[in-house]
Formats: structure tokens, sequence, C-alpha cells
């Protein structure tokens, strides 16, 4: 059961395009659903600052207690190829730091469950969690042993590390919708009715722009609405949810896929893969460069350390993050536009957008906390405002 459309998007259905083109975006939103929204916004700060700040803490503490110098010796004392050391080391220590993160991200788990934003069982989200563990110890593993293998070759090891992060990242996202992304979730070829097939040919001719549509199966798990872009170059789908394709109006799914269009054809998965490499490789290098400045233990050596590089990139990822989430809106915003030029429908990205928020209980308003750290896309009230051509009316409410 999809459980969409539902008694929500039946009341969202019904907003006159003449309202949705003029009513300010916080009248827009359901209040019942706005005030939860309010709700759920100021659990999920506090949960997420204390996982993020348990991550750090014990991390450094485990390098500070001497545990991290243990746990090498002991792998040392037991394998003999220094590469399996470091791969398995690096693979412990991001083990401990999903351990860490485990319990406030059950807690949030569990408020989505109650807000009944999500469908999963506790162990089936429990089995994914296991699974991105998993993913993540080998990466760590990996990272550590080449990096570590390459400094102990040459003094240029940096300049091959950068190399390699940025093509890992651009590899990564490039073969993401013929590998990884069909690994979690299950698509087809998106079958879309004859009115909806003639619309997305206009689209095609009006953009220049061909690629395949999907439709993403996810209503086993939410009934929430998901559509993006997947890969870079000649790899790029337009992925449109089983959830969305049933509950919006024909007119919205014109304007997400004219958005999609506008997506592809300014390349933006190639520009965020290449932001999130250069992010990485100036995070990691400011961290290195602050943890060489920490003095060493009787017992340190580069293998030991990486506990404590791991929680100066966790403070450093603090300062990143803004400025990440903040390019991505931009460009959110940016696509918006381009996106209702093509369909030349304002009313109903506008009317998408008050079902997302509605749906997924988005905070019209949030706080700049939120915007700053948990946002990377554009914020309801201010998406909705642009889409009407006013300022920003959360500017106001803040003050």
């Amino acid at each position: 059961m999809l459980g969409r459309p539902n008694a929500l998007d039946r009341v969202v259905d019904a907003i006159p395009a003449h309202n949705l083109l003029t009513r300010s975006p916080i009248d827009l939103i359901d209040p019942a659903r706005a005030a939860a929204a309010a709700h759920l916004e100021q659990v999920g700060i506090p949960v997420w600052i204390a996982m993020v700040a348990l991550q750090i803490a014990v991390l450094a503490w485990f390098w500070n207690a001497g545990l991290s110098a243990q746990l090498r010796d002991r792998l040392r004392s037991s394998v003999r190829s220094e590469f399996v050391v470091r791969f398995t080391f690096g693979a412990l220590v991001a083990l401990l730091d999903k351990l860490v993160a485990l319990i406030p991200q059950a807690v949030q788990y569990r408020f989505w469950r109650i807000m009944d934003l999500t469908e999963m069982l506790f162990r089936t989200w429990l089995l994914d969690w296991i699974a991105g563990t998993i993913v993540a110890m080998i990466v760590a593993g990996l990272i550590a042993a080449v990096v570590l293998w390459l400094a102990d070759r040459t003094h240029q090891w940096y300049v091959y590390t950068i190399a390699g992060v940025i093509g890992f990242t651009l590899l990564v996202s490039y073969v993401n919708p013929f590998v990884i992304a069909p690994a979690y979730v299950a698509y087809s070829p998106l079958q879309p009715s004859p009115s909806l097939a003639s619309g997305i040919a206009k689209l095609e001719k009006r953009s220049a722009i061909h690629v395949p549509i999907l439709q993403e199966h996810i209503s086993p798990r939410t009934r929430l609405d998901r559509v993006y872009v997947m890969g870079w170059g000649g790899s790029q789908r337009i992925v449109i949810s089983d959830t969305l394709i049933a509950s919006a109006t024909e007119a919205e799914l014109r304007f997400v896929i004219a958005r999609s269009y506008a997506w592809v054809a300014a390349n933006n998965g190639l520009h965020l893969a290449l932001i999130q490499g250069a992010f990485i490789v100036l995070g990691t290098a400011l961290a290195v460069f602050i943890s060489d400045r920490v003095g060493f233990r009787r017992d340190d050596d580069p293998v030991s350390r990486l506990a404590l590089l791991g929680a100066i990139m966790g403070c450093v990822y603090l300062i990143a993050l803004p400025f990440y989430n903040g390019y991505s809106r931009n460009l959110g915003l940016q696509t918006d536009q381009v996106g209702v030029a093509l369909s030349d429908d304002p009313a109903s990205a506008i009317r998408l957008e008050v079902r997302r928020a509605d749906q997924a209980l988005l905070p019209v308003c949030p706080n700049p906390f939120t915007s700053w750290y948990l946002m990377d896309y554009p914020a309801p009230g201010r998406r909705i405002a642009a889409l009407q051509g006013r300022s920003d009316p959360c500017v106001k409410q803040r003050r």
C-alpha cells in the first residue's frame, strides 16, 4: 500500500491556484502540520548536536587515554602486514565512531516513526545501519592504509591523495545510478500517461535534454516524496518516487521533470561532486595541520593518531557544513527558476512545495541552526516566496 494520496494530499489539491500565487507561504502550510514540524525541529537539533559532540569527544578520548596506541599494538602483535594493520585500525575507528552515533540515530528514527515519517520497522532500520557501517569501515580502512602507504614512499603523497579523493568522489557519483543505488532501492522506467508523455516530449524539445526517467519504489519504507537527479554527465538519471507519482497532480509532475531537466542541463551533479571532493580535501588538510600541532604522546605514531585526526575532522566538518549546505540551497533555488521557465506553471511548483512541506513536516521558517546544519535544500518559506516573486517572509518572522 502506498498510503498516497491521503487526506492531506486532497487538501493540498483543493488549494486554488490564485491562493498559491498570492498568499503568504506561512498561510499555505497546514497549521497543525507546521506545529508538528516545529516540535520535530526542537527535538532534532539537540539530538544532532549530541550525536556529533559524542563522536568528536569519544575519538579524542580514545586517543588521549592511550587506547588508540594499545589497539595499534595489539593489531601489530597479531598481524604481520602493516598494510592490514592500518586497514583494520582505520576500520575499527570508523566502527567506534558509528557505534557512538547509534543511540542518537535510533532516537531520531523513533521520533520519525512516531511522526509517521517512515514505514520501516526497527529491524529493517537496524539492518540498514549495519550495512552502512560496514561500508564506512571498508572505506575508512582503505583510506587509512593507502594514504599512510603513500606517505611512507613519497614526499608528494598529498598530491596523489588529493587526486585520489577527487577521482574517487567523481567515480562514485558517476557509477551510482548503475552500481550503488540499485543495491539499495528498486527502480523501473517511468510509465507516464499519454498526456504526461506528451508534456515530457515538449519539455525535452524546449530544453534539448533527453535522459532516462526512473520510478523509485520507496513506498514500503516511507510515504514521503522524493525526486532527484543522480549521476553526472552521461550517467545522469531523473528519479521520481512512486509516492510522488501516486499523489502529485500531472502539472506538478511536469514541473519536477522540468526542474530536473534544468539540473541536468547545468550538470549540477558534477559541480556538487567536485565541491564535495574539494571540501574533503581542504577539511582533511586543515585537520592534519591542526593535529600536527597537538603534542605527541610517548606511544604515538601516525597510526594511533588517526583517532585524533578523526576528532579534529569532526570539528572541521562543523565549520564546513554550513558553507556546503548554503551552496546546495542556492543551486536548488536557481534550478526552481529555470524549471518554472520551462514548465510555465509557478502555481504547480508552489503546490508541490506545499505538499512536500506538509507531508514531510518541514519547518516553513527554520531557525538558523537548522538551515546551516540540517538543510541542504531551500526552506519551504523561502522557496515558495521565490516562486511567487516576493521577499522571504521568514526574515521578518525572525525579527
